[in-house]
């Protein structure tokens, strides 16, 4: 399933309206940010069960792939199966990865991978809400990209090469990039979020896009317009 069908789903109400978002938006913010990070994750997830019930891909652990690879890195648990071209993931149960300011929601995170797809020419998919007693992961996949088996991590300079290409600008020495045409910042962009394919393509997989305040989604350069 595409991602922006769960996005809107997650602040409209199952497959309803965005009338209901709206007026959650328009609710005055407590004065804890955390409280608003709660209030946000718990009404959100809510929606998105919701969704996936009504979408039937309310998910059991017998519906992710057979192979568990426990946890890969700060955000997700990682599932494959051996017969298939991709790899599945899901949030830690209860939460919805990180944000440039700490802990996302579901809305934040789904429009990350929404970005990173168009950024990066990714494509991960909404799979579906996997529903656990301590509480729900949101589960997507992404495609299986077979690493060169002696140079599958890049290194930083072919990682800064990989994104001078497609117009951005390493911020000093850090891992971040800014891409000035279109607001997009990518963070997170150390070498082991990034593969190098056996036909040593580089692909960022872990990346962390984000669109800077006031800038127009309709204005991301799209990655197929962009690569060289």
């Amino acid at each position: 399933m595409e991602l922006d069908e769960a996005e809107k789903a997650s602040i409209a109400g199952g497959s309803g309206s965005r009338e209901a978002g709206g007026r959650v938006a328009d609710v005055s913010p407590p004065r804890d940010p955390a409280e608003a990070w709660e209030r946000a994750l718990s009404s959100q997830f809510r929606n998105l069960i919701s969704f996936a019930r009504e979408r039937d891909c309310l998910l059991t652990r017998a519906d992710l792939p057979s192979l568990d690879y426990g946890k890969g890195g700060m955000e997700h648990e990682i599932f494959h199966d051996p017969h298939e071209d991709r790899f599945w993931k899901s949030t830690f149960a209860g939460f919805a990865g990180f944000g440039p300011s700490g802990y996302s929601t579901p809305f934040g995170y789904l429009r990350r991978l929404r970005l990173s797809n168009l950024v990066f020419g990714d494509d991960v998919r909404f799979e579906g809400i996997w529903e656990r007693p301590d509480g729900p992961g949101i589960v997507t996949s992404q495609r299986y990209i077979l690493p060169d088996p002696m140079a599958g991590v890049p290194t930083m300079e072919a990682v800064c090469e990989f994104m001078t290409g497609l117009g951005f600008t390493r911020d000093g020495e850090n891992v971040s990039f800014l891409r000035e045409s279109d607001g997009v910042l990518a963070q997170d962009a150390h070498p082991r979020n990034y593969i190098r394919a056996v036909d040593g393509d580089i692909y960022a997989i872990d990346v962390q896009p984000f669109l800077e305040k006031g800038r127009p989604w309709e204005e991301v350069h799209a990655f197929e317009d962009v690569a060289r």
